[in-house]
């Protein structure tokens, strides 16, 4: 026994160190301002990114169902299977050792479009794709502000997909993971991963991220969408300086953009207030969803001036529904908020009339909007319909209360359910399994008009409209 467990070690101290020289041998070539390959590994490995899938959801729902298939791994992905190992066998955060030492491996610049597409990064072959959101969307952003205080840093955050923990908050993958593999694209990286591509696009979600600048007892360590925006202003200088002023705006004309965000809007007020004892009235909602709309249209007048035309939004969920609320107001016996469903459906008409306005006065300007609330409550209501067997109770529990969440047991001492896949949700605080993910994806890419209207992502990434001339910048 003493023999076997040994050896075991000895395989998983020869898997870390091996991905540690795959992973830091590298190329001697990098285009340091965006972060990308000579070689275009993310580009060449994008399908063994993803696994041999048939997209058939249902064979992914309960154990029965379980397909065992035989996976490709890249050399990336060898990496990240042998760190995440270590990671739980030496105890600490052993890849940031990695990091280090890759942190110290010489880079060059450059700054011209013959020496970006001589790598193989011509812009006319594939289009962007920019994604700004919450925590439904982020895609690790918070593990480099928040450290090791960010939940999603580790177990059992990612184990289902990538074996270890990514920032994402999720077993596996998220919406925008799987948008991207329908594009033919490769995973989309967060905005503050170092060293990151951007050729492809950039992912500035951010867990806890709102509309509006901040609330009352709001966590700092998170991006707001004034902060996303300033980050994709800078990404455009950086296209700017290499591409031109003129290529930068075709390709962001081209580019498509995925928003998820002012879910926490609502969640952060209503719970403020209930701290006071009391819920808000139907003005003070009204008021709410007022500011945070005029907000969000401000946004996109300046991302549109910055070049963007094809927007595709993932509504407001019923945020009411979700376990968190259920679980901290038991008040409400186990049904459902009445703000919380109130205020996103009011928010969801405003924004939809906000698009429908930007569509006739802009020229050029064309969206998408995933009806995500009524997607969500009918997997909510109706589980079974959709391969789940619950609805309503998180994947992600514990002995004392039922639930464990967010910023709790980080030890690894937590107890998980044996198949995510049977459940919509993954946590309490109502973020999804990859199972879910994956069907809420495919709705957004290519769902019919009557849930993901007036074009789904599939038409905006298709559609070849003629480049726009923008007036210049003031």
């Amino acid at each position: 026994m003493e023999i076997t467990v040994l050896h075991c070690h000895t395989i998983l101290l020869s898997l870390a160190f091996l991905g540690i020289t795959i992973g830091c041998s590298g190329t001697n070539r990098q285009l340091h301002d965006f972060g990308v390959s000579a070689h275009n590994p993310e580009l060449k490995q994008s399908r063994s990114f993803y696994p041999n899938e048939d997209n058939t959801l249902s064979q992914q729902s309960l154990p029965e169902n379980y397909a065992r298939r035989v996976k490709k791994f890249s050399y990336k992905e060898v990496q990240s299977i042998a760190l995440g190992w270590a990671d739980r066998f030496f105890g600490f955060k052993f890849s940031s050792i990695v990091n280090c030492y890759k942190s110290l491996l010489p880079t060059t610049g450059s700054s011209s479009e013959e020496q970006v597409e001589a790598e193989g990064l011509k812009l006319d072959h594939h289009k962007m794709f920019f994604i700004f959101g919450d925590s439904l969307f982020d895609a690790g952003n918070n593990i480099y502000l928040d450290g090791k205080y960010s939940p999603a840093a580790y177990y059992p955050f990612g184990f289902t997909y990538f074996t270890n923990a990514t920032g994402r908050l999720c077993d596996g993958r998220i919406v925008p993971d799987f948008i991207a593999q329908f594009a033919n694209l490769p995973p989309i990286p967060p905005s503050l991963q170092p060293g990151a591509t951007i050729s492809y696009g950039v992912n500035f979600a951010s867990a806890g991220a709102t509309v509006l600048d901040s609330y009352p007892g709001q966590s700092l360590k998170y991006l707001n969408l004034r902060k996303q925006l300033s980050q994709f202003k800078e990404v455009t200088r950086k296209l700017n300086a290499t591409l031109g002023s003129s290529r930068t705006r075709e390709v962001l004309s081209k580019a498509v953009y995925l928003f998820s965000i002012g879910g926490d809007d609502y969640g952060d007020y209503y719970s403020n207030l209930a701290e006071e004892g009391r819920s808000p009235t139907w003005s003070e909602q009204q008021q709410q969803v007022n500011a945070v709309i005029s907000n969000l249209t401000r946004a996109l007048t300046e991302i549109y001036e910055q070049g963007a035309r094809k927007i595709a939004f993932q509504n407001v969920g019923p945020m009411g529904c979700v376990p968190q609320f259920q679980i901290n107001y038991p008040n409400l016996s186990w049904s459902c908020a009445p703000e919380l469903l109130s205020m996103p459906i009011l928010h969801n008409k405003e924004l939809y009339g906000a698009l429908t306005d930007f569509a006739e006065r802009l020229e050029g300007f064309k969206f998408s909007v995933f009806d995500y609330f009524s997607s969500l409550l009918d997997r909510i209501d109706h589980p079974s319909d959709y391969g789940f067997e619950s609805g309503s109770t998180p994947c992600y529990v514990s002995n004392d209360n039922g639930y464990k969440g967010l910023g709790s047991d980080k030890s690894g001492n937590t107890k998980l359910c044996e198949y995510p896949a049977a459940y919509l949700f993954f946590d309490v605080y109502g973020h999804t399994t990859q199972h879910a993910n994956q069907q809420l994806a495919k709705l957004i890419w290519d769902g019919d008009p009557s849930i993901t209207r007036p074009y789904n992502m599939k038409e905006l990434f298709e559609e070849n409209n003629p480049y726009v001339k923008l007036p210049k910048n003031k």
